[in-house]
């Protein structure tokens, strides 16, 4: 074999290998992005913490007050030293709260402590929702790329033919210069979708937690696709009802609110104290004493009062609250699900309908061109006609993507 052949072959080789190492590296799937994104977005970190600090909350809560130590000289002679004392006592004292608020206080920073976990999940829920519209949104903007490219390329097509024409005489200034403003047109509309493309790569580089925006080096490697959907409103609402973490939260917010209510009312049982005394007196030692003392809510009728009015008010409040969210929620699912079944519609009348008629328009078009029926500029049209018709179809089908991600959010579960 020839040595020079044989390198050759080996740095093509190495070449494809490379490139291929390459592609997979630049690479991002949609699993792949929420993956990331779900570990590296700030917003994530944040949720973890708050989980945490309630449980640092739980332990605060349940613990007793701190005892108190005291020395008291007592019976010292007027301008002498302590040490002259008549008698000195040291007391270590310790107050308790009735037993039952322990319990009741345990309970609620338990609460606390799910609803913080919902709400780390409901964090994953719409952090998921955003890398997929920003994802989808990134596979959009590129497509409508080529289409402006392929938009650029007819306009100056046509304007060179509009020039051909006007100068032989065979074409009207208007022509040329209607011409001139679609090439003008196309070449705007190709930079404004590149601008786009790249702010829109920046919205999905944020949502991944990434530093730096500008980075546009990776290639998605899914794309926008369609499957109709096969669920209904009401089962969507039974679901939403068992697993949506907005709901859950403000169940659990009313539950906390409940047992803040008997905490209210627990504050009318009386509180506890023990005391244990060390005491000497007149030079002797050995002396000891205890004391047991009960609190009184002798002010009952202003602090235990305001707090149950004010813990009643706010459970009655948790209630309404409740049920304005699962309002909210199933106002979310249904137009959610109206968006998603309006796209689903215009995806498939483009797929059945427009798409098949304006290549069916393209080719009579360039059949005709070709037989010399019609003017290269009219099969121009028609060929413009066919782009326009799959840029509008590309804006139904991430119309229908993004209802379906809307539909996932507001029901708290993925479809797919």
């Amino acid at each position: 074999m020839n040595i020079s052949y044989f390198i050759s072959l080996v740095m093509c080789i190495s070449t494809i290998v490379y490139g291929q190492q390459v592609k997979l590296e630049n690479s991002l799937s949609l699993e792949e992005a929420i993956s990331i994104a779900l570990k590296s977005n700030p917003e994530i970190r944040s949720s973890e913490e708050r989980i945490n600090a309630t449980k640092g909350r739980f332990w605060s809560g349940i613990s007793p007050v701190a005892p108190e130590l005291s020395v008291n000289y007592e019976f010292v002679p007027k301008g002498q030293s302590f040490s002259n004392y008549g008698e000195k006592s040291i007391e270590l004292s310790q107050a308790f709260e009735f037993p039952t608020s322990y319990f009741l206080r345990s309970s609620k920073y338990s609460f606390e402590s799910e609803i913080a976990r919902t709400e780390f999940l409901q964090t994953q829920i719409s952090l998921t929702s955003r890398v997929k519209e920003a994802y989808y949104n990134v596979l959009f903007r590129e497509q409508m790329l080529v289409i402006a490219k392929e938009n650029l390329s007819i306009a100056e097509d046509f304007y060179k033919k509009a020039e051909i024409r006007a100068n032989c005489g065979e074409g009207t200034n208007l022509e040329r210069l209607t011409a001139k403003v679609q090439y003008s047109e196309a070449q705007n509309n190709l930079e404004s979708s590149l601008n786009r493309l790249k702010s829109s790569y920046s919205d999905l580089n944020f949502v991944l937690g990434k530093d730096k925006q500008n980075d546009y080096s990776y290639k998605l490697t899914d794309s926008l696709d369609f499957k109709p959907a096969e669920f209904t409103l009401d089962k969507l609402y039974d679901e939403a009802i068992l697993i949506n973490p907005e709901m859950k939260i403000s169940e659990l917010r009313l539950n906390s609110s409940s047992v803040d209510k008997k905490l209210a009312w627990s504050g009318l049982l009386p509180g506890f104290s023990l005391s244990y005394f060390n005491q000497s007196q007149n030079g002797s030692s050995g002396f000891y004493g205890g004391s047991f003392a009960i609190s009184v809510p002798l002010w009952f009728m202003f602090d235990q009062r305001g707090k149950i009015e004010e813990a009643s008010a706010l459970a009655l409040a948790s209630e309404a609250e409740m049920r304005l969210t699962k309002n909210s929620v199933f106002l979310k699912i249904n137009k959610a699900f109206s968006n998603l079944k309006n796209a689903e519609k215009q995806v498939l009348l483009f797929q059945k309908e427009i798409l098949p008629q304006s290549e069916e328009i393209y080719r009579a078009a360039f059949n005709s061109f070709d037989a010399g029926e019609i003017s290269y500029l009219e099969f121009l049209q028609a060929k413009q006609t066919v782009i326009s018709s799959r840029g509008s179809f590309l804006n139904s089908l991430l119309d229908y993507n993004m209802a379906l991600v809307s539909l996932e959010e507001a029901t708290g579960k993925r479809f797919r």
